[in-house]
């Protein structure tokens, strides 16, 4: 395995969350896939239609979990040009984790597409929780 890693790391805050639910061994599982794809021993196999552009990545020797990957251009900020983005994690009966991956995907293009304006009150806007 590289050393150093080369590609940052970001995700979408519900496949954090995916992360926490999954199988204890599952999760172990999935956190060194994350490392080989940062460390860029591992690719993933590309995928098609809605999900075009994201990668797949197989967790466990049984295959029936799956992670849900995009390689894209890292932040300024970052030291990387390119990073991992983690779309979601989960089982692939039923296609359970494509169709989650997919509608998370729709969020961020919906988000994407809101004008600056409301973005910048949604950010400004105190949490009711508080």
């Amino acid at each position: 395995m590289s050393r150093y890693a080369r590609f940052a790391f970001a995700a979408h805050p519900d496949a954090l969350n995916d992360l926490r639910t999954v199988p204890e061994e599952i999760r172990d599982l999935a956190l060194l896939e994350l490392q080989h794809l940062v460390h860029g021993n591992e690719r993933g196999a590309a995928m098609h239609r809605e999900l075009l552009g994201c990668h797949k990545v197989y967790v466990d020797p049984q295959t029936r979990w799956r992670l849900v990957i995009q390689y894209r251009d890292a932040p300024a900020s970052s030291q990387h040009r390119r990073e991992i983005y983690l779309l979601a994690v989960g089982e692939r009966r039923d296609n359970a984790v494509y169709r989650t991956a997919a509608a998370r995907l729709e969020r961020r293009q919906e988000t994407t597409n809101t004008p600056p304006e409301n973005r910048a009150t949604a950010a400004r806007a105190r949490s009711p929780h508080l």
